[in-house]
């Protein structure tokens, strides 16, 4: 397991908000630092497109343009600094990570998401959270995963939020994935994802 170098600072910048005051940064060159994360704010899973909606019990797959299946998850967060909506490239935004899994097997949906997304995030239009991401986001599935494997199966969403000070929060919801509308491949005994080796 990589372990982030850890450089003092003497200025607070990117860890404004309601997060506590940042003595410490990451090493901004790790995508998502395998550090200690220090409990910080809240966040909540949800879904739609245009605007954030609490997560339903069944969540609709789409099919997408890579020929494979995706869901659109939103999110919404507390105690972080919403970061820059101008620029996905300013060091306070934060991290955030969506992961998948079956959830009776613990097999991941999405096996090689290991680096979040630094959207920023813009003030909440509803809900009992500060801000939101600015629109929905697809959850891209591994391509090997055809409808006869996802349709009516449970699987369970992990929301992660982290901030270059190690400010970390967490969200997991659990969902029956339901079929997509329109057009699809309707397949049978697809043999799923092959198992990723140990590094």
């Amino acid at each position: 397991m990589r372990v982030a170098a850890l450089v003092a600072v003497t200025a607070i910048a990117g860890c404004g908000g309601d997060s506590p005051i940042c003595t410490e940064r990451v090493d901004k060159a790790i995508c998502w630092p395998e550090l200690a994360h220090v409990p910080q704010g809240s966040a909540i899973l949800g879904t739609g497109v245009h605007a954030f909606e609490p997560m339903p019990d069944v969540l609709k797959l789409e099919y997408g343009p890579q020929s494979g299946y995706d869901v659109v998850a939103h999110a919404q967060m507390s105690g972080f600094d919403p970061g820059n909506l101008q620029d996905i490239l300013t060091p306070g935004n934060p991290r955030t990570r969506i992961r998948a899994y079956f959830a009776d097997s613990n097999v991941p949906l999405n096996r090689f998401v290991i680096c979040p997304f630094r959207t920023a995030y813009t003030r909440a239009k509803s809900g009992h959270h500060d801000y939101e991401l600015p629109g929905g986001v697809g959850i891209i599935f591994d391509v090997c995963w055809r409808s006869d494997r996802l349709i009516g199966k449970q699987v369970r969403l992990e929301l992660e939020v982290m901030d270059d000070c190690g400010g970390y929060t967490t969200d997991v919801k659990t969902v029956t994935l339901g079929p997509p509308e329109g057009d699809y491949p309707i397949e049978t005994n697809t043999p799923g994802c092959p198992p990723v080796a140990e590094p």
